[in-house]
């Protein structure tokens, strides 16, 4: 027999009209029969369920259920799961439904589906499920895990402003065809698990993770998204492991400007980036980066950025925090800075880069590398090589013009001594001028001798190495 709510149900059903019961109980049997074999529309009606309000009691099981009408079952407070497994509704609104849990594997709901300014104490399960025109769960308290692994939406997917997450969400595998938005969400991780998890995620718009407020891994690797990934604003805690992985992710444009509370490693491996919007000056203090394999066609400031970061600070933020050298880091850097026509500040960058990789080389491989970097800057200062070719052809003309001449080492075979073109014979290797040969220097002019060849023999190197260098360029 149908309780005074029921029957008042019962009609609203026929009629398609929205009914508010205040609190009254309803059966769930009760509503999966009107649902499933409900009466006959009244004549120019559509028949749905369209409920507000009520306590609904026993299990509202919807399994494999084909349905045309939207369900809407706003302000509901369910005593046991909903079940919507496999099932084919026309929409579903569950705004401000208070459920134990959620089970919506395979579920395709062709027009929409929300669940806005709810709380959900059990698992949300939506595993494979299909959403036309729109997800929406703004505003909504998740209690335990929330499961959207190969889901696609046919729209956008709104699971922030305000939305909490007491034991994660995934997503992997998902497909959004517009915004993924999880924008001013709490997320806190359960057990090993990411807090987000949303590896091989595509997005056709744009994934917005701006005043995120994460305690775990937020795991992005391999996410497409065409328009933008943005976290700004974003307060990420995983101080003993990855706060942020973003390996091999593509997008247009990266903005990375976290909240300075955040704390973890940041990896960019391997991302592919359009244009990278970062700060620098303001990264967190707990915080690490892994830029190897980053790449991005312009790095800059946002629009309302009142001053442009110099090529020094930069420099300074990756040696302070990131987590090793990375060779590629620094050319992707140059590459960037030259776009913009700053040529001289990529010149320093990949001598900073020089200078590190001798560094990592090794004593010898250091040692040569600061003779490099003394000398000619790598090459990307070659003025420098000029000048120490010319303090070394004075100093030796010097010592000879006031030690010589020198013996001859065949008498009366040897050219008229001059002090300038036998330090010029001894400065530049493989050029003979006829002077080295012709003259015998012993005790303090053989020893000026050597050191005058070596100087040669490494000014002549690293010029080389320049030169390979700026033809590479």
């Amino acid at each position: 027999m149908l309780s005074r709510a029921e029957r008042a149900l019962r009609a609203a059903f026929r009629s398609g009209a929205p009914l508010d019961l205040a609190g009254a109980p309803v059966r769930a049997a009760v509503i999966a029969e009107l649902l499933l074999a409900g009466p006959p529309p009244r004549p120019g009606r559509i028949a749905r369920v369209d409920l507000a309000g009520a306590r609904v009691t026993g299990r509202l099981d919807l399994t494999g259920a084909r349905l045309d009408a939207p369900l809407r079952l706003r302000r509901c407070v369910f005593a046991e799961p909903l079940v919507l497994d496999h099932a084919e509704l026309g929409s579903v609104n569950l705004d401000g439904s208070e459920l134990p849990a959620l089970d919506a594997e395979s579920l395709h709901a062709r027009r929409f589906f929300g669940l806005r300014g709810a709380r959900v104490a059990g698992e949300a399960w939506f595993h494979h499920a299909r959403a036309g025109g729109g997800f929406d769960v703004t505003g909504t308290a998740f209690g335990a895990a929330v499961n959207l692994q190969r889901a696609v939406v046919e729209g956008d997917a709104k699971l922030g402003h305000g939305a909490s997450y007491a034991a994660g969400v995934r997503l992997d595998g998902a497909r959004i065809s517009g915004d993924l938005n999880i924008a001013q969400a709490t997320v806190r991780a359960s057990g090993d698990g990411p807090a987000i998890g949303a590896n091989g995620v595509t997005v056709g718009g744009g994934l917005w993770l701006h005043e995120l407020d994460a305690e775990g891994t937020v795991m992005l690797i391999g996410v497409r998204a065409e328009a933008a990934i943005t976290l700004s604003r974003s307060r990420l805690r995983h101080p003993d492991g990855y706060a942020l992985l973003l390996i091999e992710a593509q997008t247009a444009m990266l903005t990375l400007r976290l909240d300075p509370s955040s704390a973890g490693i940041v990896s960019l491996r391997d991302a592919h980036v359009g244009r990278f919007v970062d700060d620098p000056a303001g990264w967190p203090e707990g915080g690490t980066v892994e830029l190897a394999g980053l790449a991005y066609d312009r790095i800059s400031r946002r629009s309302g950025d009142t001053t442009a970061w110099t090529a020094r600070e930069r420099l300074a933020w990756m040696a302070r925090y990131g987590t090793g050298f990375a060779p590629g880091a620094y050319d992707q850097l140059a590459a960037a800075l030259r776009r913009d026509g700053r040529e001289q500040e990529a010149r320093e960058v990949l001598r900073v880069r020089e200078r590190l990789r001798h560094r990592a080389m090794g004593r010898l491989g250091a040692v040569w590398g600061a003779v490099q970097d003394a000398t000619i800057g790598f090459g990307y200062r070659p003025a420098r090589a000029l000048l120490w070719l010319v303090g070394v052809l004075g100093a030796g003309s010097g010592w000879f013009a006031w030690s010589g001449p020198l013996r001859a080492v065949k008498v009366g075979e040897a050219p008229t001594w001059d002090p300038i073109l036998y330090t010029l014979d001894l400065l530049v290797p493989l050029v003979d001028l006829g002077h080295e040969r012709a003259w015998d220097p012993v005790g303090a002019d053989k020893a000026v001798a050597v050191l005058v060849m070596a100087a040669g023999w490494i000014l002549a190197t690293t010029v080389v190495a320049g030169a390979g260098r700026a033809l590479g360029r």
